[in-house]
């Protein structure tokens, strides 16, 4: 048997340069710890495996140059939520973007290729299971199972999945070590398959005996780049007005359209990116709060502060290297 981590994540490392390190602070006890530091890009990618069954990962990477990432690989599912997509990736039914689920679907020997370009930054929480975990394992424990690589194809792409989108903000949370991360990981990933399997029922469901409520495929391409322009312009001015204009829409529709495609308003939308990029920047990073605060669209930081505490429950200086749990 291969070991997800070996075959798979090692051979990436060793290609992109990326070296161990002690564990990352923003990042669980749990798991190695990779940096990466050199022309190409720099950032960090924290993975922690279970034997040949899955493994689970945290990553954020900034680009300096332009070029492709590719590298072959066996066999296997994975799902990923996106914070930032600054990656175009190929060979896949959608491309990552923020604020969406994202799988790909892994054949033996197939190669994984995707684009990249500088000043871009991709940031992403993903869980990678292996044929012996989502064939044997769970075929000898259930008998008849779903077919998997199905279910990941027919969630990739959607942000209508709330469960799985707030498991992996829980993982991404998570900070314990020992046999309470091992009995994390192993419920998370037993979880996050649940879930697809569930959603992917729905979504058959709904495409078989009635109109899906998504919005029309152009008003989703609109939408899905209204809100990839807000992940990645947080200092932008992000009115409702400024945004419908965008989505090319009238403020009324707009409105409504968008509630139905993201489960929140606009407004709604645009504090929860803000916020989640001021709490992962004050974990990680020791930037002054007038200066992140400014980088997620507030000019005077008393008016972040009141913000952010409304949202977290805490003062920004309190979140400052929170380790959370």
């Amino acid at each position: 048997m291969l070991d997800i981590k070996s075959d798979l994540y090692d051979k990436a490392f060793q290609q992109w340069n990326m070296t161990p390190v002690a564990s990352e602070r923003s990042y669980a006890q749990a798991g190695c710890s990779y940096r990466m530091d050199n022309e190409e890009g720099s950032g960090e990618y924290w993975v922690y495996s279970r034997d040949n069954f899955f493994a689970v990962s945290a990553f954020r990477i900034e680009f300096k140059s332009q070029g492709i990432m590719r590298f072959r690989h066996t066999e296997h599912l994975s799902v990923s939520y996106y914070d930032k997509a600054g990656l175009i990736a190929k060979a896949r039914t959608a491309t990552p973007r923020p604020g969406t689920v994202s799988t790909y679907i892994a054949s033996e020997g197939n190669e994984y290729v995707a684009r990249f370009l500088p000043g871009s930054t991709v940031q992403a929480t993903s869980i990678t299971v292996s044929p012996d975990y989502y064939r044997t394992y769970l075929h000898e424990r259930f008998g008849n199972i779903p077919d998997m690589r199905k279910a990941f194809l027919l969630v990739d792409g959607r942000p209508d999945c709330p469960e799985l989108i707030a498991l992996f903000k829980q993982i991404k949370r998570y900070r314990g070590a020992g046999m309470a991360a091992d009995l994390f990981y192993e419920g998370a990933v037993a979880e996050a398959l649940a879930l697809i399997i569930k959603r992917a029922s729905e979504i058959e469901e709904e495409d078989a005996g009635r109109e899906s409520a998504l919005p029309p495929l152009d008003d989703r391409k609109s939408l899905d780049n209204v809100g990839s322009f807000i992940r990645n312009n947080l200092d932008a001015n992000l009115t409702c007005n400024v945004l419908a204009h965008r989505a090319c829409m009238g403020q009324t529709k707009f409105k409504a359209t968008f509630k139905s495609y993201f489960g929140a308003s606009p407004n709604a939308f645009v504090t929860e990116a803000r916020m989640e990029e001021a709490a992962e920047l004050l974990r990680t990073t020791n930037m002054p709060v007038a200066d992140i605060a400014a980088k997620v669209g507030y000019r005077k930081p008393a008016a972040f502060a009141e913000a952010f505490r409304r949202h977290t429950g805490i003062a920004p200086s309190a979140m400052r290297g929170k380790r959370m749990r």
